[in-house]
């Protein structure tokens, strides 16, 4: 089947982060009918293997979506695949899953490894083992995950931080004796304007993502809650700006009397490929016969590259054709479609 129709089945498919079920059952009967040997982990990543044993590539896709993307209404034209304009389409990362399932169906000697929750801080892959892959030689592993047409190499990226905050503060009714409660809202609040936020240097960046404090007017609030983010290209950096962020929200919240709540997550770790990387070798060499120049890049997204590097796995992130991702706005056209197929068929197999 061509990656095309795939494409048409997958995008049809709700598959959000940790609850990408109907994508994975598609893709088992899919590798199943290709008669590939199916590797599940305890987080539901699956890794595919077929033919006899010696150095293999690997082709690596996320089957999750972001939440705008997860009943997508798709339209197709003669050229491309996008949306009503009420939601984004999944083409991060299901052109990639449809791309490879045209080489599956062409039962490629290579390996295959489809991942859950990229979408949440690279969840998923943050799981995977060693062990995993063991008894399995990998040359390297191509992860077409990155937003424009095919040819961006991505070279190197930052670390992330996850941080979820909650403030406790103390209810009363906010009529009769609202001077006895103590607000979380307005607590945390005051500790949200005095987080540095945004771009704090040119490799380091923060992120406040969500807010939310459920109540009724007449009541003072007892709970607040903030999730945020810290990335950098830097890990003493991304460590200070993580902690800067957690101190100032426990210290307002003690100097208010009310109590602050901090659990730190490391989503992923910062990367740079070097230059007799293979996977870069390979890749480059492999856009280069499709007529394409590599546009080598730093990125401040993250992808799976960044789980995947610390196994020992030579693994690089570029371009897989769509373009706005996460957006009511994104689109891929079918020409980069049938271009990313071509080089994934072309990285399917270590080059000598």
């Amino acid at each position: 089947m061509r990656a095309i129709e795939h494409f048409r089945r997958l995008v049809s498919l709700p598959s959000p982060s940790w609850g990408e079920e109907p994508v994975r059952n598609y893709i088992k009967a899919v590798m199943a009918s290709d008669g590939y040997v199916l590797r599940e982990d305890e987080s539901g990543n699956l890794l595919f293997h077929r033919g006899n044993g010696g150095k293999k590539n690997m082709l690596s896709a996320h089957m999750d979506t972001v939440p705008e993307a997860v009943n997508a209404r798709a339209v197709e034209t003669e050229e491309l695949f996008m949306t009503d304009g009420t939601t984004a389409l999944g083409a991060d990362d299901k052109c990639a899953l449809s791309a490879m399932l045209e080489l599956a169906d062409e039962k490629r000697d290579c390996l295959f490894l489809f991942l859950v929750a990229e979408e949440i801080g690279c969840d998923g892959s943050s799981r995977l083992r060693k062990e995993f892959f063991e008894g399995l030689s990998i040359n390297a592993c191509f992860i077409p995950d990155a937003s424009g047409d095919n040819g961006l190499v991505i070279t190197s990226a930052p670390g992330k931080n996850l941080i979820s905050a909650t403030v406790l503060g103390k209810e009363a009714h906010a009529g009769f004796c609202p001077e006895e409660g103590i607000s979380a809202i307005a607590v945390l609040a005051e500790a949200v304007t005095k987080l540095p936020l945004g771009r704090i240097d040119p490799g380091t960046t923060s992120n406040i993502g969500s807010f939310k404090a459920e109540g009724a007017t007449n009541v003072v609030s007892g709970k607040a809650e903030a999730v945020l983010e810290a990335r950098s290209v830097d890990g003493g950096k991304l460590e200070e700006v993580t902690g800067k962020i957690a101190g100032i929200i426990k210290k307002t919240a003690e100097s208010r009397g009310a109590r602050a709540d901090i659990s730190i997550r490391h989503a992923y770790s910062a990367y740079s490929i070097p230059d007799e990387s293979r996977a870069l070798k390979e890749l480059c060499q492999a856009l280069q016969d499709e007529g394409i120049e590599p546009c080598l890049e730093s990125t401040t997204g993250g992808s799976d590259t960044s789980n995947l590097r610390p196994l020992g796995i030579d693994s690089i992130t570029f371009s897989a054709g769509y373009h706005n991702p996460h957006t009511v706005k994104e689109y891929i056209t079918k020409a980069e479609l049938d271009k990313l197929v071509r080089i994934l068929r072309a990285l399917s197999r270590p080059r000598p």
